[in-house]
């Protein structure tokens, strides 16, 4: 009776370890639900990808723990981010051409002030993604309440709700047309986004920077809005 639960145990362990490897077989790329990613950033990274003979699997993973996965080397790649946390991660790396430009935007509902003084109000609430990670000098000395989010789509429709004062929100040239129809707004600094690799795949740098420019200059890889 030993004997067998032993052989089954074995066998489950072999069977998960299997299936573990399996699964590593798979490249992995972490996006976040933000429109300009899916519809823009995606399509052309798998177009980038697969001219260099890798057929990449995006996963939704929201930007806190894709950092973590992507420095622990769980997952392989993240879709774009900027590079003022990047010294924190000793294991990510970047592809040096930059795939976006964005403008980090302060929403602010109707009739409120609108720079970056209401982030000393108490009074007020604050929609925000990845605080730490991406606005920690920003928000050092604010007295706002945060209300934390992972989720670009959920930040918008609470806002829009009226349900936050304020949202600091990203937009890039595919997002503009949803910029514009908030009239009450601030521009609080404008970024550059670059793809970002493990370290365990530094070999892939140089002819990946390429098939982004090239896949860039051909331009068919859009999808519809």
């Amino acid at each position: 009776m030993k004997y067998g639960l032993l052989l089954i145990l074995l066998f489950a362990s072999n069977y998960s370890f299997s299936e573990q490897m399996l699964e590593r077989k798979e490249f992995v790329i972490s996006y976040v639900e933000h429109e300009g990613i899916i519809k823009y950033y995606v399509p052309l990274l798998n177009r980038a990808y697969q001219k260099i003979g890798i057929k990449p699997k995006f996963e939704l993973i929201n930007d806190k723990r894709a950092l973590k996965l992507l420095d622990s080397g769980v997952i392989d790649a993240d879709t774009a981010k900027s590079l003022e946390f990047i010294d924190d991660y000793k294991n990510i790396i970047v592809v040096p051409t930059p795939i976006s430009q964005i403008d980090v935007v302060l929403l602010c509902q109707k009739a409120l002030p609108c720079d970056l003084s209401v982030l000393k109000n108490a009074n007020r609430s604050l929609g925000i993604i990845a605080a730490d990670e991406f606005y920690a000098p920003l928000l050092a000395d604010s007295e706002i309440n945060i209300v934390e989010l992972t989720s670009f789509e959920t930040l918008l429709k609470i806002f829009d709700q009226n349900k936050v004062d304020y949202a600091i929100a990203v937009f890039d040239d595919y997002t503009k047309s949803t910029q514009i129809k908030y009239h009450n707004r601030f521009l609080i600094q404008k970024k550059i986004g670059y793809h970002l690799l493990s370290k365990k795949h530094q070999d892939l740098v140089q002819k990946l920077d390429q098939a982004i420019i090239q896949a860039r200059a051909q331009g068919d890889f859009l999808t519809p809005k």
